[in-house]
């Protein structure tokens, strides 16, 4: 159960923040990382955040580690031939951007254009031995894949796999192999932006088709007056530990503050 945010935008110390949102996380060294989109209210941008943590539970800010001219969220960390990459959505500038650690966690380039267009929210995972994209655009749900996660990207024959649904189309986080089944993650915009997110099992994934099966709402608005998360939840980042263990993210809102 949720009781309280780990972290809310009260704790961006080096600017002014109207929310936080789309965490993802990652461990190296012991220490886990979180990303996270920081919606700087002088520019009205987004840029990338970080927080840190030794234990997965207690975490500090630590400040800004990528910023744009133009906006940028949901900052995908994935780890490819032991190095460090982020694709943050930067849909303002018509494209889906592969960056690169320089300096762990601190410093990031941009590699270079995994996809052109108008996409939100890229998340890639490795599968069956070839790296695999899924991407929204508006009321839609692309599939890319490509042998390397810097390699060139080819979008899939059944692509876009959804169509003309807000309800189900645009990602809400890392897709996720667990006991030996594919899981993504949508966000349920029908209503509003950022009600609700279901899961959904991926049943057959090849360069040749694309199958999948909704499974349920998991994360959901508590409707609870003064509540962290009490109009929406529309994000989760799931990082195993163990065999048994999970360390999981997630982001809620109010329509007065968002955290």
């Amino acid at each position: 159960e949720f009781n309280q945010p780990t972290i809310t935008a009260l704790d961006v110390s080096d600017v002014s923040a109207d929310f936080i949102a789309d965490p993802f996380i990652i461990s190296h060294n012991s220490k886990f990382y979180m990303f996270f989109e920081v919606l700087n209210r002088l520019k009205a941008r987004g840029e990338i955040g970080l927080a840190t943590s030794s234990d997965g539970e207690n975490w500090g800010y630590e400040k800004i580690i990528l910023r744009e001219d133009y906006h940028l969220s949901y900052p995908h960390v994935v780890t490819f031939n032991n190095e460090f990459y982020m694709i943050p959505e930067s849909v303002e500038s018509n494209g889906v951007y592969l960056y690169k650690a320089k300096n762990f966690p601190y410093e990031w380039e941009k590699v270079r254009t995994m996809v052109e267009g108008y996409y939100f929210d890229a998340s890639v995972f490795e599968y069956d031995r070839k790296w695999w994209m899924l991407v929204a655009s508006p009321g839609k749900l692309h599939l890319y894949y490509s042998d390397r996660l810097d390699g060139q990207w080819q979008e899939h024959p059944k692509s876009p796999v959804i169509e003309n649904n807000h309800e189900i189309s645009r990602p809400a986080g890392r897709v996720i192999l667990s006991n030996d089944k594919l899981f993504r993650f949508t966000q349920d915009n029908s209503n509003y932006y950022g009600k609700s997110v279901k899961s959904f099992e991926i049943n057959e994934l090849s360069v040749t088709n694309y199958k999948e099966e909704e499974q349920k709402v998991i994360l959901e608005g508590s409707n609870n007056e003064n509540d962290w998360r009490k109009d929406g939840m529309h994000h989760i980042d799931q990082l195993k530990i163990s065999n048994d263990e999970w360390l999981i993210a997630v982001d809620g809102h109010t329509f007065l503050q968002e955290n």
